[in-house]
């Protein structure tokens, strides 16, 4: 049974340097822009040991193991964070870790795993698949598995991070977290309730993945139909067995986010706390930005669970945003194509934009595609804007000046 005092245990490991402690910030600049009346906390786990919380919850289990188990060789399945955890907290003590990931883990969070002195099994196209796979070895080679998320261990270790917020903010009145597998809500949720029960805990779901909390509401175990979310470090169709049933005790509110909303906060938190989060470790902040989540009064810590991201992920994900957020702006437009009138349409056009002190920052021009008439050339512009009504303001002046928009 997972209790209180199991994770005041796992905290004892964090002194011999298993784990860190990590920061507890407040963004100034971004509770002033999002939560004028708020009072936003983020919990940086992204700057723990490999990157994310779940080095926490590996290394409790692995160092709960016997000799003989260890000696068997360490077993995990992971989209990547967990494998690092488990690499890492397996190297710590001599064993072997053979990891199963997703054909879809992203390449830094394999070259990771493999760093750290694990061998990489690449097989199935979800979290799920791996899983199941990961069990077989431990069947057929043998081995000693070390589940992801749906072991008591492994959460005690997780819910760690809940005595260190309550160390740093023992007034917290809200704890908002991601979900996936669920290991991690369940252990903060366990530690909270034992201290601090009037702290609410708030669970985020991707919607692509959405089993804890679809089970949450029907009050039964239930999976996702087809998990397909950017956030894969909470890619999961099955909330765990023991994770659903802390879950449902304990956590007050479940609620989930699209990849879009993941992506604004993404960008929040680049932009406004100057830090790099992973889209699973942004749906905490995404739900508080999108209204699923209203901020109480009195502090809220956002748990940042994450930040294992390759840089070509990053700027896909951020460039979303700024196109959502219209602060990316995609024009095109057609001008008369003849002998010497360019040179003076594009000067015009470019003066237009220069009064709307609009940054370009691409053209393209098409004059052979098959839908431009002919003696016209199609220009794409990009454009960089301060916002929505920046976006607004241009497409409204160039339709004013006679251009047509495409």
């Amino acid at each position: 049974m997972l209790d209180c005092r199991r994770i005041e245990s796992a905290l004892a490991l964090r002194g011999e340097d298993r784990f860190r402690k990590t920061p507890l910030h407040f963004p100034a600049s971004m509770n002033r822009r999002g939560w004028r009346t708020a009072q936003i906390y983020l919990k940086l786990e992204l700057f723990q040991r490999t990157g994310s919380f779940k080095v926490r919850g590996a290394t409790t289990k692995i160092l709960s193991l016997s000799e003989k188990e260890r000696a068997a060789g360490i077993v995990a399945a992971s989209a990547g964070n967990h494998a690092q955890g488990v690499a890492l907290a397996a190297a710590s003590v001599g064993a072997q870790a053979t990891i199963v990931m997703p054909e879809f883990a992203p390449l830094t969070k394999r070259e990771a795993t493999e760093n750290y002195g694990a061998d990489v099994v690449l097989h199935g196209a979800t979290f799920d698949e791996a899983c199941a796979h990961a069990q077989e070895l431990c069947d057929t080679d043998g081995g000693t598995f070390v589940h992801a998320f749906d072991d008591e261990i492994v959460m005690a270790g997780q819910g760690t991070i809940a005595l260190e917020i309550l160390d740093d903010l023992p007034d917290v009145e809200a704890i908002i977290c991601p979900v996936g597998g669920g290991g991690l809500i369940s252990g903060i949720a366990t530690a909270i309730k034992a201290k601090r029960p009037a702290t609410k805990i708030i669970g985020v779901q991707a919607k692509g993945a959405d089993s804890a909390v679809a089970s949450f509401h029907a009050g039964q175990r239930l999976p996702s139909e087809h998990a397909e979310t950017i956030a894969d470090g909470i890619k999961v169709q099955h909330v765990g067995e023991l994770c659903f049933d802390i879950i449902h005790r304990l956590v007050d509110e479940m609620v989930t986010v699209d990849d879009t909303q993941i992506c604004n906060a993404m960008l929040m938190m680049d932009e406004h706390a100057h830090i790099c989060a992973e889209p699973a470790g942004a749906t905490a902040l995404a739900a508080l930005m999108s209204g699923q989540v209203r901020p109480p009064a009195g502090p809220c810590v956002v748990v940042v669970s994450g930040g294992n991201l390759d840089t070509f992920e990053k700027t896909r994900y951020i460039r979303r945003a700024l196109v959502e957020q219209k602060r990316h702006l995609s024009v095109r437009l057609r001008l008369i194509d003849r002998r010497g009138s360019k040179p003076r349409e594009m000067a015009r056009l470019f003066t237009l934009l220069g009064v709307h002190e609009m940054n370009v920052l691409d053209i393209a021009y098409r004059r052979d595609s098959a839908n431009v008439p002919l003696g016209q050339v199609e220009i794409e512009l990009l454009l960089e804007t301060r916002g929505a009504a920046h976006a607004r303001a241009i497409t409204d002046a160039l339709q004013k000046a006679g251009y047509e928009l495409v």
